[in-house]
Order: C-alpha cells, then sequence, then structure tokens
C-alpha cells in the first residue's frame, strides 16, 4: 500500500525518519535496537517510501514521484477510493474509526436498498464484488450497524 498520508506518517515519526534516512544515506542507524529498526523498516515499506530488492533496502523515487502525480487535481475526488483497488475492490480497512465507517455505510448502501430482506447466501453474493473474504466483511458491516440479521443468521437487511 502506498499513499501520501501514510508516507507522512512515516516521516512524521522520528524513530522511523531516522531509519529512512539512514537507508537513504546508506549508513547504519548503530542506536536503534533491531526489533525497532525492524519495525521501522516495515512501516516504511508498506508506505511505499522504500523498495526491498532480496536484502537490499533503497529508495523508491519511482512510488513517491507516482503519489505525488497522484495528488495532483484530486481534491475533489472520492477519500474513500483509497480504500479500493483498481476493480473496485477492498485493498485493506481503515484503521481510524470513523474512515471504517464510512467504507462500511457506502459498501451497504451499494449492497442493500433501504427494506430489502437478504439471505445469508444472496447478501454473500452481492458482497463477492467487494472482497474474497466475504464473511469478514459481513461481519464488520453488521458489528458497525450497518446491517441487522436475524439472530441465526438467515436474514439480513439494512440497520
Amino acid at each position: 500500500m502506498s499513499d501520501a498520508r501514510a508516507m507522512l506518517a512515516c516521516l512524521a515519526n522520528e524513530e522511523v525518519a531516522r531509519v529512512f534516512a539512514s537507508i537513504v544515506l546508506h549508513v547504519d542507524p548503530d542506536d536503534l535496537p533491531q526489533a525497532r529498526r525492524d519495525k521501522a523498516v516495515e512501516a516504511l515499506y508498506r508506505s511505499g517510501l522504500i523498495t526491498a530488492d532480496s536484502e537490499i533496502l533503497a529508495l523508491n523515487s519511482a512510488g513517491i514521484r507516482a503519489e505525488l502525480a497522484g495528488l495532483r487535481g484530486n481534491a475533489t475526488s472520492d477519500p474513500l477510493q483509497r480504500w479500493f483497488d483498481e476493480s473496485g475492490r477492498i485493498r485493506q480497512y481503515p484503521r481510524r474509526a470513523n474512515e471504517r465507517e464510512a467504507l462500511l455505510t457506502t459498501i451497504g448502501d451499494q449492497a442493500l436498498d433501504a427494506g430489502e430482506r437478504l439471505t445469508e447466501t444472496e447478501l454473500n453474493g452481492r458482497l463477492e464484488r467487494y472482497t474474497s473474504d466475504v464473511p469478514t466483511l459481513r461481519r464488520y458491516l453488521v458489528v458497525h450497524r450497518i446491517l441487522a440479521r436475524e439472530n441465526d443468521g438467515s436474514v439480513y437487511w439494512r440497520a
């Protein structure tokens, strides 16, 4: 996953930024314990700031340029789109509760009309367009009270 917010969050963390600088400058941050360095490297990799080719870590200039190019002119774009891949499937669930709630509400609105009641099998068929892990998405929709269901899970509807 690569997005500008994740990149900036990495750079705002002093330890992660030091590890990033050590990778770019090809020096070893001696004062950090290995476990913390490994955690910082993982965060940098997930954010898209660095690449890992076998054991070699490097600045991901192309990825950073692509992310910056994607920011140009996107001021009015749908902020939820960053959670979906090119085919409209969930890339990952947001960590922030308000963003996760917005994502799940959007999916609930698209999957079921108000007043519509679906069996679990029918609902699963509609949710397959969003993810291959339908049980997790269905559970999130119920837990976040986007959908309600019978106690036995046989029928679902908009909450």
